[in-house]
């Protein structure tokens, strides 16, 4: 199972509207997934992320602020929202803002903080101005310790910020792979250079590439179940799906959304001798739908399962007219974290309109998942097992794409061909070389390619070259990571 089943530790930012958690969010995250605006209450609903620092990696979650005497109904929402957070979170941060100093708000969040019994880390914000500094003192009355001084907006002082995170998450689950992709940039590195000393010419190049082995090789299959991930919004069918794989009532269903309160593996094997573990989780509700405590599931089940997961199923409401955020969050949070990825559209006998209807429908999704036009998508019928077969099949296919390997000579073929194609755009008038690459992982397919300065291909270009992957290896379904590297090309003597 792949990740050995690590679930990733969860950070939370806490505090007031407008004291900058979003800024912090997107420092941490190094994304500019959360707004930012000086409007206070602009973010609402949790937003989730992931952070890697230096082979370790957690979850952070930034929420919206904290109102705790307000009664309005969205400030309550919001609060609920918060609240949910810490439960769910190993570390919390408390935001707070220099430049107003310690207000009333602040000393309750402080002291609700302090009862929940969570680690607590008080990062004063805001402190760039004159005197920010000076101002962080009055923050040790909460009596929550460490206190750090930071500026969110300018980076200032986010190492000290990551060191006490880390040291309060302790053991902090390593990166998928880190340590593993670091031996192998230095194996590929060290074959690079064998090949320099052997390799003469560039004729005696191509000759030792024709040589290679023509074929797509694929990974050992393991002696382990696959890890499915069924994740979905409330009442999308996701029990009555595993109810119908595993050709038992063996989970709750209900058309009341939310029955699935917690996570549940289920193993099982299909009519071909598959072997599967299927992790059941709570519905994803709409978070701005959430007021009750006891409802504390939140995207964290999906997120934890897809963790843990090969491959994760989307399960879609076909009778819902919209695709939420929140499917699309998750498609990219199991993407992120390594996971295949299936769509299913459930209920699908319930819609009339044949193939015209299906056209349409497909239509709305590639359009609400723009990102993944590679996941495969299936209609399907939970409750009457339509579909059933197809999506195991489809399952197992993406999760072999997932460990399939590509021999170097045929990629250094391929990598040949799309540059001739399409070269990389030069950068400050100098060109970029694209020397060689060579496949040093799988789940997912992490592809590492050799350039002479591998910080200025564009992202565009990255694009560029995973589409083209993908069309002719065919990586359906699957995330896959293309690094570059800096090194001389093993084949060219010539710079």
């Amino acid at each position: 199972m792949k990740k050995n089943s690590v679930i990733l530790p969860v950070v939370a930012l806490v505090g007031r509207p407008n004291v900058g958690k979003s800024s912090l969010f997107n420092r941490l995250t190094r994304t500019r997934d959360a707004l930012v605006d000086n409007t206070p209450g602009l973010t609402r609903d949790r937003q989730y992320g992931r952070v890697s620092w230096d082979s370790r990696v957690f979850h952070v979650v930034d929420t919206g602020g904290f109102e705790p005497k307000s009664s309005e109904i969205i400030p309550n929402l919001m609060r609920e929202q918060t609240l949910l957070a810490v439960e769910e979170a190993d570390t919390v941060i408390f935001v707070t803002d220099a430049q107003s100093g310690p207000l009333p708000d602040d000393w309750l969040i402080a002291d609700r903080l302090r009862r929940s019994g969570k680690p607590v880390i008080c990062a004063v914000n805001k402190t760039e101005g004159k005197g920010g500094q000076e101002s962080a003192y009055e923050f040790y009355g909460f009596g929550l310790e460490p206190v750090i001084p930071i500026s969110a907006a300018h980076g200032r002082n986010m190492e000290a910020l990551r060191e006490a995170i880390l040291d309060s998450l302790g053991e902090v689950a390593p990166e998928e792979g880190a340590e593993e992709e670091r031996e192998l940039f230095e194996t590929a590195e060290e074959a690079a250079a064998q090949e320099e000393g052997v390799l003469q010419a560039d004729e005696e190049a191509s000759q030792l590439l024709e040589a290679e082995e023509e074929v797509v090789v694929e990974e050992e299959v393991v002696d382990e179940p696959i890890a499915v991930a069924v994740v979905g919004c409330p009442n999308a069918g996701k029990s009555s799906l595993i109810n119908s794989l595993l050709g038992e009532n063996r989970l709750v269903a209900s058309e009341v959304a939310g029955t699935t309160r917690d996570s549940i593996d289920l193993p099982f094997t299909d009519k071909k001798g598959r072997e599967f573990t299927l992790i059941d989780t709570a519905g994803i509700r709409r978070k701005s739908r959430i007021a009750l405590r006891i409802e504390k599931f939140s995207v964290m089940a999906a997120l934890k399962a897809v963790d843990r997961a090969e491959v994760a199923v989307l399960v879609l409401d076909a009778e819902r007219e919209e695709i939420s955020d929140q499917d699309r969050r998750v498609a990219t949070l199991a993407t992120e974290a390594g996971c295949g990825l299936v769509i299913v559209v459930n209920k699908w006998d319930l819609i009339r309109g044949g193939r015209k209807a299906q056209k349409e429908y497909l239509l709305r999704v590639r359009d609400a998942f723009p990102l993944f036009p590679h996941a495969p998508l299936l209609f399907i019928s939970a409750k009457r097992g339509k579909g059933i077969e197809t999506l195991l099949d489809t399952v197992h296919r993406v999760w072999r794409v997932g460990r399939k390997r590509i021999s170097t000579g045929r990629l250094n073929r391929w990598l040949s061909e799309a540059v001739e194609k399409h070269p990389p755009p030069r950068r400050a008038g100098r060109a970029i070389k694209i020397r060689y690459m060579t496949q040093i992982d799988i789940e997912p397919p992490t592809l590492l390619i050799f350039a002479n300065r591998p910080d200025q291909v564009h992202e565009t270009y990255r694009r560029y070259l995973e589409n083209q992957l993908r069309e002719q290896f065919d990586f359906s379904g699957v995330p896959i990571r293309i690094l570059f590297r800096k090194g001389a090309n093993p084949f060219d003597k010539k710079e």
